[in-house]
């Protein structure tokens, strides 16, 4: 199975025009680019990764069904290997979210074989582990994005854990296994076509640095999920996996309150991340 790591175009816009940006990436040795707005005439971007070696990954912002229709039509003008979608609303109630994937899993169905998978996501429909749970489990098509960042920031936990009712012996709340979560990541990481490899952690879903500390640890709990993932895909005989290492920019990497500069660089934190899922998912 091919490991197809991408970067993402977002927070990129200090690096110059899209032009300048897709070098940039070809330069540092991504496999692709993920973008949402692609602001180049799609046959000169289309003509522009090739030349380049750059595959491209579509995304979708959609909050109805009306504008995944437009927008799938607009992004596959520009050839992507596979389309990420930020669906819906997260205000949505559980049978207005059904209605939703249902319709745009058949309009995808009917206008590419591109596949389409939603990503879990804050703001959207699959906020939450919990909904996203339920809407796996009547949506038997419906495949995701993982980005667990999401999950550890709204669950406050690593998805693996829960905090005891009563305090131990030194007053701490004790933490515990928790089954009903592990059930959940297990569903999901079952239905994951595409990882947004970013590092969270209990209130951030962007951590201050994944490559040190604390954020180090959370690194470890993150790569145990995305080793089942690929470990799932290719005994299924997917022939690919994308995986993009989504660092974004200030406000949402964690930065110094006086000077407004992330802690740590998003493009380094990029970087550091492709070289390290490449050592480690090449191995296997």
């Amino acid at each position: 199975m091919d490991i197809i790591i991408t970067k993402a175009d977002w927070g990129m816009e200090h690096m110059g025009d899209l032009d300048a940006r897709l070098q940039s990436i070809a330069e540092a040795g991504f496999d692709g680019i993920e973008c949402f707005f692609v602001d180049m005439e799609p046959a000169k971007f289309v003509d522009r990764c090739g030349t380049l070696g750059l595959m491209y990954n579509g995304g979708i912002v959609a909050p109805t069904v009306e504008a995944f229709r437009a927008e799938l039509k607009r992004t596959l003008q520009c050839d992507p290997k596979l389309i990420n979608c930020h669906g819906g609303r997260d205000y949505h109630t559980h049978d207005e979210s059904i209605g939703f994937f249902s319709e745009c899993m058949n309009i995808a169905d009917q206008e590419t074989d591109v596949q389409v998978v939603f990503e879990t996501h804050r703001r959207c429909n699959l906020y939450s582990p919990w909904g996203t749970e339920r809407l796996l489990e009547a949506l038997p098509d419906l495949h995701i994005c993982a980005d667990f960042s999401h999950f550890t920031v709204v669950s406050e936990g690593d998805m693996t854990s829960s905090v005891a009712p009563e305090p131990d012996t030194n007053g701490m709340m004790a933490q515990m296994v928790d089954p009903r979560k592990e059930a959940m990541m297990a569903m999901a990481i079952s239905r994951t076509d595409h990882i947004h490899a970013r590092v969270g952690d209990l209130h951030r879903p962007q951590c201050v640095d994944p490559r040190i500390g604390e954020g180090l640890r959370w690194t470890g709990i993150y790569e145990g999920w995305w080793d089942r993932i690929i470990e799932r895909a290719r005994s299924e005989g997917r022939p690919f996996m994308t995986i993009n290492p989504e660092y974004g920019p200030v406000p949402y990497a964690p930065s110094d309150p006086i000077t407004g500069i992330a802690y740590s660089d998003p493009w380094d934190l990029s970087v550091w991340a492709m070289d390290r899922l490449r050592s480690r998912y090449s191995k296997k």
